[in-house]
């Protein structure tokens, strides 16, 4: 049974052909919700190459006192299982957190010696936009809002992926904030809208209750699925999420911030993903939508892959670009600078060089899209700490890349290339 969460919403348009500039509503087609430039890429007064996005993991300060005090990797091990993979309710298959080689045996960085790297960056490299990406839900943290306040004070637009149930169920929400009076999931996402700087980006995959509810559970066995019916807490909380995140602000003339990623995109959800696409788009809200990259578990949901499915991958590819051409989220003359963007319809991930991720151990890594040796920078987290990100940015590969919108998607080479989405625009053209 497919539910549609943003019921009494209509689409902003009145009909096929209309676009966002001619009735006036602003949408951001760019994740990190900036606008790319010539400007935004020139190099620093300093003569430096800015680090314009920067993205982290990090674990509450708690967890990671414990774990860098634990006596031997079996320890670690078993608050890894008990404490970060349990911190997040649900159990995703494709899951970007679950592999233990990222940190057994290693330290891990202090949220406090992270957001020292960040305001350095910000004040030093010219940093304008953040992204956390786990590895637990952002919000299940005790100092989840002096940590916005703190963000909030060094004017950064700040990007958290969610998915957490507590957006839609009141009972998880007064278990995590009732010492701080917020009881329900209204009143939390009220509470974060009230940061002017905060973007959600809330991951859907599915209208269908049992393709959603299924992606959610069943993705380790070390952890217990959840309990609840997923799809219906998710309709509400983005019920919630649109009407104060969405809602107040295209009415203000401003772009929502609200983000749907849809991702990974899969067998199961593919034939759902240019309806997807749509029905958010059209009621102001920019959809992510993107195959898996090598990180995490996501690599492994491709193995039994078709040609059928790429094909139809591509397909969505092009229909989605020609669909967000057709409604001025994208232009035709951006398609034809930039090609096709590894984010369907939508802008450029320009991360590879303009940007870096800081892992939880202290790691640079390229970008979030793959996780093993080879994509990690050699400055050690010991020389991040003592000499700081500005010296460490100048170290990595990313920093040696000349700036531009798009350097291609390197962290999906098996999954994402080229020939596929030529393939599928020409097919759609003939189409």
């Amino acid at each position: 049974m497919k539910t549609y969460p943003l019921t009494g919403v209509s689409p902003l348009f009145e009909h096929e052909r209309q676009t966002f500039q001619e009735i006036g509503v602003k949408i951001n087609p760019i994740l990190e919700g900036v606008t790319i430039d010539d400007n935004f890429l020139a190099p620093l007064p300093s003569g430096l190459k800015p680090l314009r996005s920067l993205e982290f993991c990090w674990l509450p300060t708690q967890i990671v006192e414990e774990y860098n005090q634990a006596r031997d990797e079996a320890q670690q091990r078993e608050l890894l299982e008990k404490k970060v993979y349990a911190n997040c309710p649900l159990n995703c298959k494709g899951c970007f957190v679950k592999r233990d080689s990222l940190l057994l045996g290693q330290k891990l960085l202090h949220p406090e010696v992270i957001m020292r790297l960040i305001k350095e960056a910000v004040e030093k490299l010219g940093t304008k936009t953040i992204k956390y990406l786990g590895p637990t839900e952002f919000f299940r943290d005790p100092q989840a809002f002096e940590w916005l306040d703190r963000f909030q004070a060094l004017d950064l637009i700040v990007g958290i992926f969610i998915k957490d149930p507590m957006f839609g169920d009141d009972a998880e929400v007064a278990v995590q904030f009732d010492h701080l009076g917020i009881t329900s999931s209204e009143e939390l996402i009220q509470k974060l809208a009230s940061y002017p700087r905060l973007r959600l980006l809330f991951n859907f995959r599915s209208f269908d209750d049992q393709i959603q509810n299924n992606l959610v559970n069943g993705g380790d066995s070390r952890k217990i699925d959840y309990p609840k019916n997923y799809k219906t807490v998710q309709n509400r909380a983005l019920k919630l999420l649109y009407k104060h995140l969405a809602k107040p602000e295209l009415e203000q003339g401003r772009a929502a911030r609200l983000v749907i990623i849809n991702a990974p995109v899969v067998k199961s959800t593919i034939n759902e993903a240019l309806e997807i696409f749509k029905y958010f788009t059209d009621r102001g809200v920019p959809v992510l939508s993107t195959c898996s990259m090598a990180s995490g578990k996501g690599q492994a949901l491709y193995l039994n892959s078709t040609l059928s499915f790429f094909n139809d991958l591509a397909h969505y590819y092009a229909k989605a670009t020609a669909y967000s051409i057709k409604r001025g989220l994208v232009s035709q003359a951006y398609t034809d600078q930039y090609g096709i963007s590894p984010y369907a319809g939508i802008g450029h991930c320009f991360q590879l060089c303009n940007g870096l991720l800081i892992r939880e151990t202290g790691q640079l890594i390229r970008c979030p899209g793959a996780d093993h040796k080879e994509w990690r920078d050699k400055v050690t987290p010991e020389e991040l700490v003592k000499e700081g990100i500005v010296t460490a940015w100048q170290k990595t590969r990313n920093y040696k890349q000349a700036s531009c919108c798009n350097v291609g998607c390197l962290a999906k080479p098996r999954i994402f290339n080229s020939m596929s989405f030529k393939l599928g625009l020409l097919q759609e053209e003939e189409d």
